[in-house]
């Protein structure tokens, strides 16, 4: 799988932050965390969607 680029990821982070502030149960919500877990990584999908960081706050990037 390739590896996305920190702009890229914050694009989708950004995108799946506003999908979660739409959803209407829990279990939507829990559905939205996974996927963009496993898009993202679990630690930023965290931090932007249920800690409320902004995405370009919620990556800590490594090169």
């Amino acid at each position: 799988m390739e590896r996305m680029t920190r702009e890229e990821a914050v694009q989708y982070l950004t995108k799946q932050r506003d999908l979660a502030d739409d959803c209407q149960t829990a279990s939507d919500f829990k559905a939205i965390l996974l996927e963009t877990g496993e898009a993202v990584g679990y630690t930023p999908a965290f931090r932007c969607l249920v800690k409320g960081l902004e995405p370009e706050q919620s990556i800590r990037w490594k090169d």
